[in-house]
């Protein structure tokens, strides 16, 4: 699907490594540390849970031996006196609180849990992604806290470290208030670096990073936006590799490409100050990128085909980019973004009109 605000990814300078910063995510590990232990609890009783069902099974067994023999009535007492034991533990476990959900997900070695019920974090997952894409902050915000409800169950988990990070990057898209929506990309980045710690062959965690370090890039120093520049092209194209027909991902490329074929050249000088070596990048590897994305595409996405028409321009096809105006112009898919995109396509549009 589109961007929900594609704007976030603009002015990145890119050229040079910034590595994974070793302590990153640790707030989401801290958060969940304490969980630990009460998953500990759960997993002992699961234990004693599963020998004393051993035993009841066993004297269920010795109890049909002896109804051939005499003294029946022993093995009742043996078997009525072990049903209480049952009865013990099953109250030890209400006491503590913890129902058969916290047992769910645990075996018995001394190994970390897995999960035993993918299909109910399956659907939970989609009822997720349904209130990620809506759009409405009241459904970002559920969705949120549902990803943390769940990360209590299944700690360190990708899919939902990388959902936590496009929750975050999707709220602070809908807020105006810069340090909050500073906090809310802070976090979201520390989420999916704790998310490429754990797995690396994940697209969507490598595209939802490369998201949030653009968003911060209008934050940082100049020096800071070259460095995340380059983070982003890395991670773009790490998720590109493994995913090569998300056409999003070809549209950020394009945006990124774009961007820096559009630098100054004093920008070009300071890059290469800083590190060594200038950015490069054309408009027609940019265009290449959006008509790959296009192509891709199984919606009519309007900033994808403004864009187009801005590299049009920059090559200087003034006539193609007013027919791929006119096309964005067409588009009324009725999200936030529209209005602004309107604007600029109106813009172009009155600008170039007499190429017609």
């Amino acid at each position: 699907m589109p961007l929900a605000n594609s704007s976030n990814l603009n002015a990145f300078l890119g050229a040079a490594v910034l590595g994974v910063i070793s302590a990153a995510g640790m707030y989401l590990v801290e958060h969940y540390r304490q969980e630990k232990t009460r998953h500990q609890m759960a997993k002992d009783l699961a234990r004693l849970d599963q020998e004393l069902g051993q035993v009841r099974r066993e004297l269920d067994q010795l109890l049909t031996k002896k109804r051939t023999k005499p003294h029946k009535a022993r093995g009742s007492k043996t078997v009525s006196k072990a049903n209480s034991m049952i009865s013990g533990s099953e109250d030890y476990m209400s006491a503590s609180n913890l129902d058969s959900s916290d047992l769910e997900f645990y075996d018995l070695s001394d190994d970390e849990p897995t999960v035993t019920s993918s299909t109910d974090l399956e659907k939970a997952l989609k009822l997720i992604d349904q209130k990620l894409n809506t759009g409405s902050l009241e459904q970002l915000e559920d969705a949120l806290g549902n990803l943390r409800d769940l990360c209590m169950e299944y700690p360190e988990h990708t899919e939902l470290l990388w959902r936590i990070g496009k929750a975050h990057h999707k709220i602070a898209d809908c807020c105006d208030d810069q340090n909050f929506i500073r906090e809310q990309i802070s976090k979201g980045i520390d989420a999916c670096e704790l998310a490429l710690k754990l797995k690396t062959d994940c697209p969507d965690i490598h595209k939802w990073y490369a998201i949030l370090v653009g968003s911060r890039s209008e934050y940082v120093s100049l020096q800071d936006k070259i460095s995340d520049g380059h983070l982003f092209k890395k991670h773009v194209d790490a998720a590109l590799a493994l995913n090569p027909s998300d056409p999003s991902l070809h549209h950020m490329l394009g945006r990124f490409d774009y961007e820096i074929a559009g630098l100054k050249w004093y920008e070009r000088k300071v890059a290469a100050a800083l590190f060594g070596e200038p950015p490069n990048a054309t408009y027609t590897e940019a265009l290449e990128h959006f008509m790959e994305a296009e192509e891709l595409a199984n919606f009519e996405w309007k900033e994808n085909k403004m864009m187009i028409a801005k590299c049009k321009v920059a090559i200087g096809e003034y006539k193609e980019a007013v027919e791929w105006l006119e096309r964005a112009n067409g588009c009324k898919l009725g999200d936030n973004s529209d209005d602004k995109i309107d604007t600029e396509v109106n813009i172009l549009l009155d600008k170039y009109k007499s190429y017609k």
